[in-house]
């Protein structure tokens, strides 16, 4: 077992996104170990990543290195020192995504010329492949709001694939309700409003817009589990409930947002909030 997270560290470098499911997958299949023991796991992890980030100097690979470290391996390690800790699932998945938002903006910063050149790149690829695509005036006016918005953008992607993450590593422990225990506490909805007054400033207008759609992840997460658990009441059939999910979820987003906002201060769901560990 102990060679896995060596093997989970070199898969980071490849795909954080199924390197995170994987490394969830093994934590839960070795749960007792690591969940009163969180920094073993970790320490065999870190090996590949860092030695890559020591010995290879390009922008490209140091990227990647950072990367499997900050969200993959730290995310894993700060939700299981809260669980062992808080004994709050939710509370451990809360603390994770804050340290993969937290370095998604980061990396933004301090990787900003490099990102920007990958997206001209990516552009001058669509243009020349898919020309009709990009004729288009109005993609061609939001082409700059895409390029403002790509730490956000990183951020989303790489919380879809800890939200499976997490839901796996339930599933694999039989533990019931998956998407219904996800309740958060209202005090991070603070985070969300303490950002606002940058909206105020020229300067920080981008740092805010990709804040703000980082941080209303957690209230969407909460809102569309307010929402299944409620169509769980209503259908029997799963497959139906899921079918008026996917709905909701493309076509009523934002309205989830709010809705999991509120949810989060203003209703007694969130008493014993987030499935406890035990």
């Amino acid at each position: 077992m102990l060679i896995f997270p060596l093997i989970i560290g070199a898969l980071s470098l490849l795909s954080p996104f199924l390197a995170i499911i994987v490394y969830m997958l093994y934590i839960a299949k070795t749960a007792e170990q690591n969940l009163t023991k969180p920094l073993p796991a970790f320490l065999l992890f870190v090996p590949v990543p860092a030695a890559m980030l020591i010995f290879d100097t390009q922008i490209s690979t140091r990227l990647l290195c950072l990367d499997a470290i900050f969200t993959v391996g730290l995310p894993v390690l700060a939700f299981l020192l809260v669980v062992k800790y808080n004994h709050l699932l939710s509370n451990g998945f809360l603390a994770s995504f804050i340290v993969i938002a937290a370095w998604g903006i980061v990396r933004y910063y301090l990787f900003q010329t490099y990102q920007n050149e990958l997206f001209e790149q990516g552009i001058a690829m669509v243009k020349d492949r898919m020309p009709s695509l990009l004729d288009n005036s109005l993609m061609e006016q939001t082409l700059p709001l895409w390029k403002e918005i790509i730490p956000s953008i990183w951020i989303v992607s790489q919380s879809l694939a800890w939200l499976i993450a997490y839901l796996l590593f339930e599933w694999r422990l039989k533990v019931p309700n998956r998407i219904a225990n996800l309740k958060f506490t209202g005090f991070y909805n603070l985070l969300i409003i303490a950002v606002l007054p940058l909206y105020y400033f020229s300067q920080t207008r981008a740092l805010f817009l990709n804040l703000l759609i980082s941080l209303c992840i957690i209230p969407f997460i909460q809102g569309a589990a307010l929402v299944w658990q409620r169509l769980g009441m209503i259908f029997a059939n799963r497959f139906i409930s899921g079918l008026f999910m996917i709905i909701i979820v493309l076509y009523a987003n934002i309205l989830l947002v709010l809705l999991g906002f509120g949810n989060m201060w203003f209703t007694k769901r969130n008493i014993t909030p987030g499935g406890n560990a035990a």
